[in-house]
């Protein structure tokens, strides 16, 4: 089964949205507090996506293995998991 035959509907759309979500980001146009909290469907949205500290077994692999591979101050590309796509900033 191709890659594309995985992923959920609407994916191509979500995609190209968080891509623009990162873009903004990096170019300084917005912040990842301040976009996080008017367009997360998680309910970190209200701390502006900071899910606080969490180790290794507490989240879906995929994001767990992005965000235990980024650098304090580093930003994830889009990240695939069940509960969606995911842009992960690591703070500490």
């Amino acid at each position: 089964m191709a890659e594309e035959e995985k992923l959920p509907a609407g994916w191509e759309k979500r995609m190209s949205r968080s891509s623009g979500y990162i873009q903004k980001i990096k170019s300084g146009e917005e912040d990842f507090e301040s976009l996080a909290s008017q367009f997360s469907d998680c309910s970190s949205a209200k701390a502006g996506g900071d899910l606080g500290a969490f180790g290794r077994g507490q989240m879906q692999k995929p994001f767990e293995d992005a965000s235990f591979a980024l650098r304090a101050g580093e930003m994830s590309g889009p990240v695939f998991t069940d509960s969606g796509i995911h842009i992960i900033l690591r703070t500490e």
